[in-house]
């Protein structure tokens, strides 16, 4: 049950990546070492929210599926992205729904 609920992860993960690829939201280059130390949930104040998803996220989820690492206990991204959806901020539906998939499967692997 957790290999298939890890391989069901990565699925979503790669889903993340080609959709960010698709709207043209994926970066070849990396952010500055400044803008990825922030401090601030979800480096708010230094980066998108797909520079995050690309630089952080995926790199990080990846980092714990192939070293077979535990994955966090729960996954929280969407309601930031409702946060910026209210704050006038558009992003793209099927990043939303991406993520609010990852957030639900995340969470729910958790016993």
């Amino acid at each position: 049950m957790i290999e298939t609920s890890r391989a069901a992860v990565v699925e979503h993960l790669n889903a993340l990546e080609f959709r960010l690829r698709e709207i043209g939201r994926w970066s070849e280059t990396r952010p500055s070492a400044e803008a990825l130390a922030s401090t601030l949930p979800f480096c708010y104040d230094t980066l998108e929210i797909e520079a995050w998803l690309q630089f952080i996220f995926l790199g990080r989820m990846r980092e714990l599926i192939e070293q077979g690492d535990p994955l966090p206990e729960s996954c929280a991204i969407a309601p930031y992205i409702d946060m910026l959806h209210a704050s006038g901020r558009v992003v793209d539906a099927e990043l939303v729904r991406l993520v609010q998939a990852i957030d639900q499967h995340i969470t729910e692997m958790t016993p």
